[in-house]
C-alpha cells in the first residue's frame, strides 16, 4: 500500500511537470520606446517591460501602451518549451489642448493633432498652429532611451494677455507660465557635474530645480575631462522630474 501510494505521488508530480513545461509556455516582452511601457495580456495588467511571464500555451492578445503615447497591439502564439520572445516600439502622441491643430516639425507638414509620430534621436522644432489661436512652438529633444512623453502643447486664444506679439509672429510668453502651472526637476549624476538649463548654468549635481514652468526643456551635464550628457526633461505641474545621468570620460 505504501508503494501505491508513493507511486501515485510520483505520478501526480510528473503530470503536474508535464502540465508546467507542455501546456504552459514563457513570452519577454522588451520595449525600446518606452522603456518603461505598460504591458496587458487578454486584458489583465501584468507588468512592465522588461517582462518576463509565465501564460498557458496558445493565442493571447498583448497590448502595450503608457500614457503620451500610442498603443500597440497584437496577438502571439505560445507554445510550450518553446520561449517566444516580443519586442514593442510605441510611437509619441504629439497633443494639443485643444486638439485639431495643424504642426509642423523641422519646418516640414505632419499632419493634425492629435497625431502618432515615430521620430529618431535629435533636436527637432515643432510648430503648431490652428485657427482662433495663437501659434505654438517650443523645441525638443529625442534621446536614444526615452520614457517620458511629449509635452501636450497649450493652444491659446488670439487675443489672450498671457501671450505676446509682435510684427513677425505669436508667441508664447513667460507670462503664461502661471496658468499652465510650475514642477521641479531633481538632477543627479555620476561624477558630479554641472547643470545647464536650455543653455543657462544652473549649479552642480546634486541638486533640485524648484518653480520650473511646466513644458520641455533640454539639460545638459558638463564636466571637465567627460563628455557632455544632453537629453530633454519634460516638466509636469505639481511633479518631480527625476533625472540620473551617467557621464562617460573622454577617449
Amino acid at each position: 500500500m505504501k508503494y501505491v501510494i508513493l507511486s501515485a505521488f510520483a505520478i501526480m508530480g510528473i503530470i503536474a511537470v508535464l502540465y508546467f513545461y507542455v501546456f504552459t509556455g514563457v513570452i519577454t516582452i522588451n520595449s525600446s520606446r518606452p522603456l518603461d511601457t505598460i504591458i496587458k495580456v487578454d486584458g489583465e495588467e501584468v507588468g512592465t517591460t522588461p517582462l518576463k511571464i509565465r501564460v498557458r500555451t496558445g493565442s493571447h492578445t498583448i497590448m502595450a501602451y503608457k500614457e503620451g503615447f500610442e498603443p500597440w497591439e497584437g496577438t502571439v502564439d505560445i507554445k510550450g518549451l518553446k520561449p517566444q520572445t516580443l519586442s514593442v516600439k510605441l510611437r509619441f502622441l504629439l497633443r494639443s489642448e485643444p486638439p485639431g491643430a495643424n504642426v509642423k516639425i523641422n519646418g516640414k507638414d505632419y499632419g493634425v493633432t492629435d497625431t502618432a509620430l515615430d521620430l529618431p534621436p535629435g533636436v527637432y522644432t515643432f510648430e503648431l498652429t490652428k485657427k482662433g489661436y495663437n501659434r505654438t512652438k517650443f523645441m525638443a529633444e529625442i534621446p536614444r532611451d526615452v520614457s517620458t512623453p511629449l509635452p501636450v502643447a497649450p493652444m491659446i486664444p488670439v487675443g489672450s494677455k498671457t501671450y505676446k506679439e509682435d510684427a513677425s509672429s505669436t508667441e508664447t510668453s513667460t507670462a503664461s507660465a502661471s496658468q499652465k502651472g510650475y514642477g521641479s526637476i531633481q538632477i543627479t549624476s555620476k561624477p558630479d557635474a554641472q547643470v545647464y538649463l536650455d543653455g543657462e548654468f544652473q549649479g552642480e549635481t546634486p541638486m533640485t530645480l524648484t518653480k520650473i514652468p511646466v513644458g520641455s526643456y533640454v539639460l545638459k551635464l558638463s564636466r571637465e575631462g567627460y563628455r557632455d550628457l544632453r537629453q530633454t526633461v519634460y516638466v509636469n505641474k505639481d511633479e518631480t522630474t527625476k533625472v540620473a545621468g551617467e557621464l562617460k570620460a573622454e577617449q
